[in-house]
């Protein structure tokens, strides 16, 4: 891929996808792909609507053409969080009217993903944030991710993670600036305040694969549900599934004539029902 024309690529596919999930003779001569006879492409999503669209954000224009297209935002905080807000401000701007729509209904969300380190001892979760050998897929992301530039100081798997020398003041700096979540869960629920300050709708964050035991990754996963979650949402129904149930479809099933005396054979309901019902 030429990374000069992925922009392009992905404005002539977004509009696209969601024609594929709802016609069953889909068609399309583009720029960069085309589908030259009718098909039918699989699997079409399952109950109302489509699953809601989201695009990666990190430079401040794409935060408003997702607003404009009423898609959601997601992105990762490689500055202080709050150096975020002129652009969640640009986002929400756009999506409250948005001049583009695409697909059946607006994803009005900005979606930030981070790092979280959460255990009832804050001492346990600090000496996990700043232990020795913590960066190892950053080493392997500067070795796969060929699409942009690596940074000339680029440490390159099997190349060892660069010790970032961490003190506590140096931790107290990144929680500070948000690049990550960490201490105890009255702690972690503190920080997540400065998500909601900018405009975030929704943090994400995947577990952390290094300097975790098996038990401490359990642990988080329990406190963070129990005591962190119910603190910041406290509705269980995720807004994206309250955003489908107002889908409106845009294209009909067909968009050509059906060709008269074709014979469509229909698979009976009962050959959905298990062995041994009907």
């Amino acid at each position: 891929m030429d990374p000069s024309e992925t922009k392009a690529q992905w404005d002539e596919v977004i509009r696209e996808i969601p024609r594929m999930w709802e016609q069953k003779d889909y068609d399309f001569d583009g720029e960069f792909f085309t589908v030259p006879t009718p098909h039918n492409i699989l699997p079409k999503p399952y109950g109302t609507g489509h699953p809601p669209l989201w695009v990666a954000c990190g430079n401040p224009p794409t935060f408003a053409k997702a607003g404009s297209m009423g898609i959601g935002a997601i992105a990762f905080n490689f500055e202080p969080i709050h150096n975020l807000q002129g652009r969640v401000d640009a986002y929400k701007e756009a999506v409250q009217d948005p001049v583009d729509q695409v697909g059946q209904f607006k994803n009005d969300n900005v979606m930030m993903t981070n790092a979280c380190i959460c255990l009832e001892d804050r001492d346990e979760a600090r000496a996990v944030a700043m232990a020795k050998g913590r960066g190892y897929l950053v080493t392997m992301v500067n070795m796969y991710h060929d699409t942009m530039p690596k940074s000339p100081d680029a440490i390159v798997w099997p190349n060892p993670p660069r010790d970032p020398g961490w003190t506590e003041e140096l931790l107290d700096m990144a929680i500070a600036g948000g690049y990550m979540l960490c201490g105890n869960p009255e702690e972690v629920c503190e920080q997540l305040n400065n998500y909601k300050d900018v405009g975030c709708d929704q943090v994400v964050f995947g577990l952390p694969t290094e300097g975790l035991t098996h038990d401490q990754t359990l642990e988080m996963i329990e406190l963070f549900g129990d005591q962190v979650i119910p603190e910041h949402d406290g509705d269980r129904v995720h807004s994206t599934d309250r955003y489908r149930a107002q889908a409106q479809r845009t294209f009909p099933d067909f968009q050509y004539p059906i060709p008269e005396g074709i014979d469509v054979s229909i698979i009976p309901t009962t050959a959905l029902l298990p062995l041994g019902q009907g």
